[in-house]
């Protein structure tokens, strides 16, 4: 038996079996049944607001279906209200200046007014009255007078209210622009356009040219540099309303600014372009003649300082003139140059060695077949010198022959005869030489003296160049250089240097060209008197040129001078053109800064008192063919 004894009962304990403790069902379930009856409460209440949300989506759905049925004419036309539309920006034009700045083409932007009658007047409410009183009198008054209309018209189109559009076709200003929206005329909105303008009217007119209304270019360098000058048109997205006003503007990676045109700088000077024009000007008056041109180069450079021919045209108002006038004469007529061309061959011969300065040659006349070469006056003998300053056609004929015809032919053509001048002065007409296999003893001669070659004024003043530029012919420009160019050696400096020191004999007396004489400088030129073909044969009409430079022995000035068809008081070179040539050249010398090369001795009559007194007998030297 084991001697454990049972474990002791705690106190008031019992061996007996413990009495289960008391069932807790009762009250689990009175919880229970207290939960189900509020669970059943919040789903009632659940259920109602539910029913409520669904009752309103029912509503609002049935009243959308109302609306679109009753009103979809109004849902309609409030959808189309705002629309996104891309707007044009267009871009201006570029300017053209001269060599300073001075603006010879410029376009601004205009604003055309716009309205909407109908939305002007359309009621807010449908059915309610139209107000007329929408725009005051005083409105109309101001805004008549802005639109430069009468009251009555602007009156009659507004309260048009049959129509959505009405374009008052007045062209406002920016400032005139900004007046009128001070008014706060419902609907109005401005349609943009730019205007071109050019401030110096007649002076450029045949080098700019003009555009249209549209922004085209139709003449001159508004042509010819169209593509640069018209720049890039912007775009802006924008959202307009059903009236087409402008709401807003919408920030878009397509939106781009304009780009204005390029600008033209120029090489011309607007001081010497005045001056040439009223030199020109002048002297057609004068002489009752047909036409004529001016042409200005800087000596060093080869850029047209001034090119001017007449007649012309205001370029503002371009549609006022008949064709003609549109013909630019310095460069869009070729013509016989006469004597002017004579330096040319003789310093072909000076430069190949064959001649120089004083050379004597028999000036007899000869014939070469039926034709006879000869003088107004018969010299039995001149120097090379004296045949410039006699202006000798029996004597540059005879260095003519000392040549074979393509070597004459090559000369010619390398100083810039028989083909353009590439200058950008557009309109350019030129006629190629006559091949040197077709030349007959006669052709060489003749040519000589600027008979069976042709070449318009900007030719002519070019070939001069080599004279001016150490024996190199310069390319001619329109446009500002920065620098001279290199040019293309034709004769050596020597030879170029004598030509000057030869040309100035030509000013002096006894020359025939003692008209273009200027005080304090010496002036190297040439005189020229062409008849001119009518119908294929010469009749006795003429062309009266000029050319020359100065100072003399460092020349800063070519210029050149042609009048067409002279009437009445004489038609030679240097009565005729002389005095323009003058004129042109001793203005334009002060307009550079140029200082007298010579002193003037105030003992002695002046050189434009001389002119007066060897005027006539310079007359008697120039050179006409038979």
């Amino acid at each position: 038996m084991s001697n454990i004894s049972p474990p002791e009962l705690p106190p008031n304990s019992s061996e007996e079996p413990m009495e289960s403790a008391p069932n807790p069902a009762p009250k689990l379930h009175r919880k229970h049944k207290k939960q189900k009856k509020s669970n059943s409460y919040s789903n009632t209440r659940l259920r109602i607001v539910l029913g409520a949300i669904n009752a309103a989506f029912i509503g609002l759905i049935g009243y959308a279906l109302f609306i679109h049925t009753q009103h979809s004419d109004e849902l309609n036309k409030f959808g189309t209200d705002r629309t996104l539309r891309s707007i044009k920006e267009s871009a201006l034009r570029g300017m053209i200046t001269d060599r300073s700045g001075t603006v010879l083409a410029v376009s601004r932007y205009l604003r055309v007014p716009t309205f909407n009658p109908k939305a002007i007047y359309e009621p807010k409410r449908k059915g309610d009255p139209i107000n007329w009183e929408t725009i005051s009198d005083e409105q109309f008054a101001k805004l008549a007078k802005i639109l430069k209309l009468p009251e009555s018209e602007v009156r009659e189109k507004l309260k048009d209210i049959s129509k959505t559009y009405w374009n008052s076709k007045a062209e406002l200003s920016l400032s005139e622009a900004d007046e009128l929206k001070k008014l706060k005329i419902p609907s109005l909105r401005f349609e943009e356009r730019s205007e071109r303008t050019y401030p110096t009217g007649n002076l450029f007119s045949h080098i700019v040219g003009f555009a249209n209304k549209k922004g085209v270019g139709l003449e001159g360098l508004e042509r010819t540099e169209n593509d640069n000058l018209m720049g890039e048109d912007g775009k802006q997205l924008v959202l307009r309303d059903r009236h087409q006003n402008i709401i807003e503007l919408i920030d878009s990676p397509e939106n781009k600014s304009a780009r204005p045109g390029k600008t033209l700088v120029l090489s011309v000077n607007q001081e010497i372009q005045r001056l040439a024009r009223s030199e020109l000007q002048k002297t057609i008056s004068r002489f009752n003649a047909k036409a004529g041109g001016v042409v200005v180069l800087d000596a060093k450079t080869g850029e047209i300082l001034a090119l001017s021919s007449l007649p012309d045209y205001d370029a503002n108002f371009y549609q006022d003139y008949p064709d003609d006038n549109f013909r630019n004469f310095a460069v869009g007529v070729t013509m016989e140059p006469g004597s002017v061309f004579k330096p040319f061959v003789v310093a072909k011969a000076v430069d190949d060695g064959k001649i120089n300065r004083y050379t004597n040659f028999n000036t007899n006349p000869f014939n070469i077949g039926s034709k006879t070469i000869r003088d107004v006056h018969d010299y039995p003998n001149l120097t090379t010198e004296g045949i410039l300053q006699k202006s000798s056609n029996v004597g540059t004929s005879h260095i003519a022959a000392m040549y074979p015809s393509q070597t004459l032919y090559d000369f010619y053509h390398q100083i810039g005869f028989g083909r353009k001048t590439n200058s950008g002065v557009t309109g350019e007409q030129f006629t190629p030489i006559k091949p040197a296999n077709q030349w007959g003893a006669l052709d060489k001669a003749v040519m000589s003296y600027g008979y069976a070659i042709t070449a318009n004024l900007l030719q002519m003043a070019q070939a001069y160049t080599i004279f001016t530029a150490d024996g190199k012919l310069l390319p001619v420009t329109i446009y500002k250089r920065d620098s001279a160019p290199d040019g293309e050696q034709v004769i050596k400096p020597s030879t170029a240097k004598l030509m000057r020191e030869m040309m100035i004999s030509v000013t002096r007396k006894g020359g025939s060209g003692v008209t273009g004489a200027i005080d304090g400088y010496d002036v190297g030129a040439k005189t020229g008197t062409a008849k001119k073909v009518v119908a294929g044969s010469y009749e006795d009409r003429y062309r009266a040129s000029f050319v020359g430079f100065a100072p003399a022995q460092d020349p800063r000035l070519i210029v050149a001078v042609t009048i067409d068809d002279p009437r009445g008081k004489g038609y030679y070179g240097g009565l005729v053109a002389g005095p323009a040539f003058r004129g042109v050249m001793s203005g334009g010398l002060k307009i550079l800064g140029v200082p007298p090369t010579n002193p003037i001795n105030v003992a002695q009559p002046t050189v434009q008192q001389a002119v007066k007194t060897e005027e006539e007998k310079a007359l008697e030297t120039e050179i006409l063919p038979e």
